[in-house]
Order: structure tokens, then C-alpha cells, then sequence
């Protein structure tokens, strides 16, 4: 999607009427055209990377509600743990377990932790901490299971159903349903004032259009300047906010008005998987990349984005250069990824200039990690506020890490943006002594003021369908 550099320049009353201004455009089709002036926008200033990541790059959706649910599937646990035990099997004998629940099913053959098979003899009968199964080891020549394998807490897996030779009966199948998850979207608004001396200055850019041809709107540059700052604030609602509903979906936040203020959870209160690091290493990064692959195991096109601030990049950076140049991982010396070549160094003699920065990382599994700065985690209100790394003096939030899962899910992208069908984003002026230019008639409220002011609304919430291959990872140097 091509667009072109905004322009700043003065209203011509001959080439820019209400007809070819965005502030009508979004108003007809506030759906279409807010994807593209976000993905505009956040190629321009590129301080919200995840509008633009989601809305910007067509990963969004329009609802006719306020509350949404979709259907998640985690990844499948096939384990049980042991809760109790009789016996260990030896000479051939039968002996019993008991597992919390009946997962393993009649006549399958287990697996304990050292790899010791044994059948599942007879159906399993409920029991007060769970269910008691009845078990053969496989193997004849078996000493009996390892006594560790039976002890409460190992965990066991189900393999397959050997059956005899002839009348045997049908078994069963476990499965697990998909998890029902309610969440919400809210509503974020914001105005600005201004006098009647208003300068001219218009913001003029080219839009793409369907047909692979081009139009050429305009806005206030005013406008455009809060616009951009509206959109700053909504990335920090997808990043930070929290939901205003309890377990029942009902809003326990009430306004002035006597209306629920409904606001869905942010980003980061989505993602489960919480951590902390004090150095970042090579080998912190691939068993973190590693343990979120392998949860992925339904997905397509997997892709993980690390956005994270200035520190964090830093770190990344310093971390693979590190592995780069020989560090060790686990005590082996990393000798076979030295070079002699200057990799990170440009010109000769007295000029001489250090170039290049790890910005991805080639998983051993295969899948690439590509950074992306977020710089609400180096200059935004959180960040402000937050301790300082003992040695850069730069926010920890400029060093918080977070791993996100956009693979493909049954065809949909794992990172969306949810909007309110014709709430995409919402513009109206309330006229006075002037009008906001580009607002028609039926898009101005009267005032008696001198002056006029322009709001701006949008209703949406972002959405992380599997909450589980995400991760949270937080600096906590001191």
C-alpha cells in the first residue's frame, strides 16, 4: 500500500472544498478509509506500531456490538500428573494409579517419564482425588516401573490402543472443546480548541483507491496534528488498558452521566506468560522464542514480533553481538561464529564509522523474530514514571520486551484490531465564529463562541486470540 509523504501547504479555496476533504471522506466511510490513514499515519511518525501492525495493515474487523467472544484453543496439554499409586507393575503384576481426571481412556497404552509402557488393563473407576486406573507394563522382560515414575506428581502420556486379536470392542476418543472468550471494546475521544485566527495551513496527501488509482484529499493541518496525537493515545489504550467489567461482564466504573464506562483490556493484560531478565543473553532469548514456537503447534505463517523501546533494542542488539563475537552459551565457546571481516565497520584510515544493529534473530527452529521500537516504552506517561536501568539511565519500560505471537489461526491473523461498526473513527466540529474548514454543514453544531472546536471518537479494542504464545518480558536491573 503506497502512500505519499503528507504535505504542509496553504488553503486554496479553488482546490480544496469540502468535497475532496478527508473529514468528509472518513465521515461517509469511516470503515474503509480509517485502516489507510492509520497505516499513513503510522509510516509518517511511526509512534504506534501496533495500530499500525494491526489496523494499518487490513488485521482488523468491525462488530455491530460493544462485547465480542470468539473461540480460543490453547495448546493441548496430553499429560497427567500421578496422584496416587499401588504397586510397580514388577514380575508382571497388575498395579493401579490414580490420575486426576479420565483423560487416558480404555484400552490405550501409557507412557511414563523414562519411557516405561504399560496398558491400560480395565476402565478406570472413580475414586475420591480422581480416577484409579488399572495397568500391565508392556514389556516382559520389564523390571516393573521405576518407582520415581509412580511417585505423586509424575506425569504420564497416552499413546495408542493395542487391542487382542479377535471381538475386540470399540474404544473412545477425548478431545478438548475450544474455550469461550467475552471480551469488550471501548470508547476514547478527543477535542481541541481553537480562535477564530486560525491559520490557513492545510495538510494535502494522495490516498490509494480500489481501481489502483489515486485521490487527493486534505484536512487542517490542526487537525492532523491532534489526529496524530489521538492516535498516540489509542495505541496507549491498546498497550495499557485494563477492563472495566468483572467475571460476569458487568461495568463497575459509572461516569457523571450515570453511564458504565466500558473499557476492554489491553495488550498486556491479555498475555499470561509473565518473566523477568536483568542482562539479556542469546541463550535467554532462544528459550524464550523456543517455549513460545512450540506452543504454536496449530498455527500458520508463525511469527513472533518483539516491540520493544530504545533499552530493549539495545539489549537485543548487545545480546547477539555478544553470541556473535564468541561468547559462550552453557560453557561452550562460540569459536565457529567469529569473523575477520568488519561486519559493523565502514570507511578506512582516521574515518571510520560503526554501522549495523540486530534488528531479527533466525530461530534453530526456523522462524524469524524481527524487532520493532515502541516509543510509548522510551517517552510515554508509563515510561516517565518509571525507575531508571542503573546504567543507561533510561526508563525500564524502555527496556520491557514483548514477544508477540502474529501467526495465523484457522485463517485469521493472531493480532486484531476490533473496531465498532461505524465507529471507526468518528469527527465532528461544533462551529462558532468560524467553521473548521473541510466540515460540511451537517457535520457542524452551532456556538456562540469565537472560536470553534473539533472531537474525535473511536470505539475498538485490540484482540490477542491465543493469549498463550505471547510473552510479557520486563527489565528489572538495579
Amino acid at each position: 500500500m503506497a502512500l505519499t509523504q503528507v504535505l504542509k501547504t496553504y488553503y486554496n479555496d479553488q482546490q480544496m472544498t469540502d468535497t475532496n476533504s478527508l473529514v468528509n471522506a472518513l465521515m461517509e466511510k469511516p470503515e474503509e478509509l480509517s485502516p489507510i490513514i492509520t497505516h499513513l499515519a503510522g509510516r509518517e511518525e511511526k509512534k504506534f506500531p501496533l495500530s499500525f501492525l494491526t489496523e494499518g495493515v487490513g488485521n482488523t474487523k468491525s462488530i455491530d456490538r460493544y462485547e465480542y467472544e470468539y473461540r480460543v484453543k490453547t495448546h493441548e496439554i496430553n499429560v497427567r500428573p500421578v496422584v496416587s499409586s499401588v504397586g510397580t507393575g514388577a514380575g508382571g503384576a497388575h498395579f493401579t494409579m490414580t490420575f486426576p481426571d479420565k483423560w487416558f481412556v480404555f484400552p490405550y497404552t501409557l507412557v511414563s517419564q523414562t519411557g516405561v509402557l504399560a496398558r491400560i488393563m480395565e476402565q478406570p473407576k472413580a475414586v475420591g482425588a480422581g480416577y484409579e486406573y488399572t495397568l500391565k507394563v508392556v514389556s516382559p522382560d520389564a523390571a516393573g516401573v521405576p518407582t520415581n515414575d509412580v511417585a505423586a506428581g509424575a506425569l504420564w502420556g497416552m499413546l495408542f490402543a493395542n487391542v487382542g486379536m479377535d471381538f475386540s470392542r470399540g474404544n473412545a476418543s477425548n478431545w478438548s472443546a475450544p474455550g469461550l472468550v467475552r471480551s469488550k471494546i471501548g470508547t476514547i475521544r478527543k477535542s481541541y480548541h481553537f480562535s477564530g485566527n486560525a491559520k490557513d495551513y492545510v495538510a494535502e496527501f494522495t490516498l490509494p483507491m480500489k481501481e489502483g488509482s489515486t485521490t487527493k484529499l486534505w484536512m487542517d493541518y490542526e487537525e492532523y496534528r491532534h489526529m496524530l496525537k489521538f492516535k498516540e493515545e489509542c495505541e496507549m489504550y491498546y498497550w495499557y488498558g485494563q477492563k472495566t467489567h468483572d467475571a460476569s461482564g458487568k461495568s463497575t466504573m459509572i461516569d457523571e452521566n450515570g453511564q458504565p464506562v466500558i473499557s476492554g483490556p489491553g495488550l498486556f493484560e491479555q498475555i499470561i506468560n509473565k518473566d523477568t531478565y536483568s542482562t539479556l543473553t542469546q541463550a535467554k532469548i532462544e528459550a524464550v522464542i523456543g517455549d513460545l514456537f512450540y506452543g504454536m503447534t496449530d498455527a500458520t505463517d508463525k511469527q513472533v514480533t518483539l516491540y520493544t523501546g530504545i533499552g530493549g533494542a539495545r539489549e537485543f542488539d548487545k545480546a547477539m553481538r555478544n553470541y556473535y563475537a564468541g561468547g559462550s552459551t552453557s560453557g561452550v565457546q562460540n569459536t565457529y561464529l567469529q569473523t575477520s571481516e568488519s561486519k559493523f565497520i565502514t570507511g578506512s584510515g582516521r574515518s571510520l564509522g560503526i554501522t549495523g544493529y540486530f534488528t531479527s534473530y533466525d530461530h534453530i527452529d526456523g522462524h524469524t523474530v524481527n524487532v520493532v521500537k515502541v516509543p510509548l516504552f522510551d517517552h510515554g506517561p508509563v515510561a516517565q514514571a518509571s525507575k531508571k536501568h542503573p546504567e543507561s539511565g533510561l526508563p525500564l519500560e524502555s527496556y520491557r520486551m514483548v514477544f508477540v505471537d502474529q501467526s495465523n489461526y484457522d485463517g485469521e491473523n493472531n493480532l486484531q484490531m476490533i473496531n465498532k461498526k461505524g465507529r471507526e473513527m468518528l469527527r465532528w466540529a461544533v462551529a462558532g465564529s468560524v467553521v473548521p474548514k473541510g466540515f460540511a454543514e451537517s457535520d457542524t453544531r452551532a456556538s456562540d463562541i469565537d472560536g470553534a472546536s473539533v472531537h474525535m471518537l473511536k470505539s475498538a479494542g485490540i484482540l490477542l486470540r491465543r493469549f498463550d504464545t505471547s510473552l510479557d518480558l520486563e527489565c528489572v536491573a538495579s
